[in-house]
């Protein structure tokens, strides 16, 4: 649906100003959006999950490790596939409120795409570099984008994430270096007039929700506090958009329609945007992409 038409139907969790915020400023923040049982039931399942990668020595498909990790001081960067691992999630991710959040943003059909937690481990988490999400996963139509729940309160200390206004109605920029490697960021160079002064960091209570806009310019700090910044992200869809290439992260819950019904029709919009590598033979996380890049092992 286009933003006319999405706007046009009734509101279940937002207002209609924050709707609005979304499209104009390519971002929104609902502050105790999920309540203190959901949170505290999801905090166990993420117990859980570290306590299974306790004995991984190195990053598969699920866990990715940040250098340091042991049995008796687990550091992690994400757990991926959460709707596989752990009910809860899955629970989650269909019948919390969440999935109308979605609808209010993405018109009243929406499929489920994937649930991960992105870890920032005290102590010098991984900084992300300024990037696009649609670039990852190009569809026919931009209604796709990440909902991050914050599981703690985050603040400035842990490295929140940062979002650019407006920039969602900017270009679409090329991740991909001079010599055509990946880089999941943005290069430098691209960004001399992104305006990176105007970033916006998106902080609240546990129980809040940020959605920010799939071409938003976003990045955030590395970690330095002493606290962790555990975030969940769940990933939707309109029904009636739909991917040009495998996805990242296909568990067997993906493309499952979470609110309304199935499209009988594809929305499509023009531009042209190039296609990231092919993710069907394994993805790790954007964490590793951007590490690679900083280590000097690309070709």
């Amino acid at each position: 649906m286009r933003e006319l038409d999405i706007l046009s139907q009734p509101a279940r969790v937002l207002t209609q100003g924050e709707r609005e915020q979304f499209f104009d400023q390519g971002f929104v923040v609902k502050e105790n959006f999920v309540s203190e049982d959901w949170i505290v039931r999801l905090k166990d399942g993420v117990a859980r999950l570290i306590d299974k990668s306790c004995n991984l020595t190195v990053s598969d498909g699920v866990f990715d490790l940040e250098e340091g990790h042991t049995a008796d001081s687990p550091r992690l960067r994400r757990i991926a596939l959460l709707d596989e691992m752990d009910e809860v999630f899955w629970d989650f991710a269909k019948n919390s409120n969440l999935p109308d959040l979605a609808a209010d943003l993405m018109g009243p059909d929406v499929c489920f795409r994937e649930a991960l937690l992105n870890i920032k481990w005290q102590g010098g988490g991984q900084e992300v570099k300024w990037h696009q999400d649609i670039p990852f996963y190009p569809m026919t139509n931009y209604s796709v984008a990440q909902f991050l729940v914050c599981l703690d309160d985050v603040g400035i200390e842990p490295g929140p994430l940062m979002v650019i206004p407006k920039s969602h109605k900017g270009p679409l920029y090329d991740h991909y270096d001079e010599k055509d490697n990946w880089l999941g960021f943005i290069p430098d160079k691209q960004l001399i007039e992104a305006r990176l002064e105007d970033a916006v960091e998106l902080t609240g209570p546990a129980g809040t929700v940020t959605v920010h806009h799939c071409r938003a310019l976003h990045a955030s700090r590395a970690n330095l506090s002493q606290r962790s910044r555990p975030v969940l992200i769940i990933g939707y869809a309109a029904a009636d958009n739909r991917p040009y290439v495998a996805p990242a992260y296909k568990s067997k819950f993906y493309d499952s329609v979470v609110r309304g019904g199935v499209a009988r029709s594809v929305h499509l919009v023009d531009g042209e945007l190039r296609l990231p590598p092919n993710w069907s033979g394994g993805y790790t996380s954007i964490f590793d992409h951007q590490e690679k890049v900083n280590a000097g092992k690309l070709p």
